[in-house]
């Protein structure tokens, strides 16, 4: 593990593309990577995305929603038909949010209360019946109305806060997530462990006694005491997508300070979990405990 961590640091400190941040309010929000894995180096790991409509469209990503009135707000995009990953752009063609679809077909229902749990809204996805997360970066009232041109863009990164839709109407049902870590003893997640390359992950609602098959499918990042990425947590092993990670239960247990009664248990029925991290600052400074 000390070796990965090593690696981990020295394939990112040779990233032309980082930055120092000398700010006191903590790591900047100037980028939007996906995907954990323990070789920085490799395509496949901490995969850059587009922050706009222009750039993403060079990359190859396809426009599947142009909606602001229905579930979900903004341009959506996918690539390769991908539903795993759907970033969310505004009006002005700025990056906005990012979604998840798992598709319906393999979500195991039978252990898990995909229909009931309110972070997961059934949608069709290029085409697909799926369990859809979502998140938006910005404060969801302005996405469809004046969203933000480049010099914003420019100024904020790649959003100003993270919100997490809760139901189907995108800005009645957004609840936004704690930015500073000193603000979260106010709500009901639960700090857990912190792991260098990922950070200090929170856990909303987590304690003992708490029914597995209703754990909140969203886990929080902070580094330096700040917001500086999220990820997905799916119950159940799923492999229609390079983006996601598969987690073992060692892995799974040991990113908790309290770990549920339930979730042994739980993890031998279901077949596993599946994870995908999510990331606003990569900076090795950033990301060390």
């Amino acid at each position: 593990m000390k070796y990965l961590i090593l690696v981990f640091i020295g394939g990112l400190i040779a990233s032309p593309c980082l930055s120092v941040d000398h700010s006191n309010s903590g790591p900047e929000w100037d980028s939007l990577k996906v995907t954990w894995g323990p070789n920085p180096i490799s395509k496949k790991y901490f995969v850059h995305q587009p922050l706009t409509v222009n750039e993403a469209k060079k990359e190859g990503f396809v426009q599947i929603s142009t909606q602001c009135d229905g579930t979900f707000l903004g341009q959506r995009f996918v690539k390769d038909n991908d539903i795993a990953l759907v970033l969310i752009y505004d009006v002005q063609g700025s990056i906005a949010g990012v979604q998840l679809a798992l598709p319906a077909s393999i979500a195991k229902t039978q252990f898990y209360k995909f229909d009931t749990q309110k972070m997961f809204n059934r949608a069709t996805v290029a085409g697909i019946d799926a369990y859809v997360l979502t998140t938006y970066f910005v404060d969801p009232r302005n996405i469809c109305t004046a969203g933000r041109d480049v010099a914003r863009l420019k100024s904020e990164g790649s959003g100003t806060g993270l919100w997490l839709q809760q139901g189907s109407d995108p800005i009645r049902d957004s609840v936004q997530a704690p930015l500073y870590e000193n603000t979260v003893n106010t709500t009901k997640w639960v700090k857990g462990s912190c792991f260098p390359s990922m950070g200090a992950h929170y856990w909303y609602d987590n304690r003992l006694d708490k029914e597995c098959d209703e754990i909140f499918p969203v886990f929080l990042l902070y580094n330096k005491s700040k917001l500086t990425g999220f990820g997905w947590g799916l119950a159940g092993k799923y492999e229609y997508t390079q983006r996601t990670e598969p987690v073992p239960y060692a892995a799974v247990s040991s990113f908790m300070r309290i770990v549920p009664n339930c979730l042994k248990k739980f993890f031998d029925d279901i077949g596993g979990f599946t994870a995908m991290h999510l990331y606003f600052n990569t900076a090795p400074w950033n990301l060390l405990c």
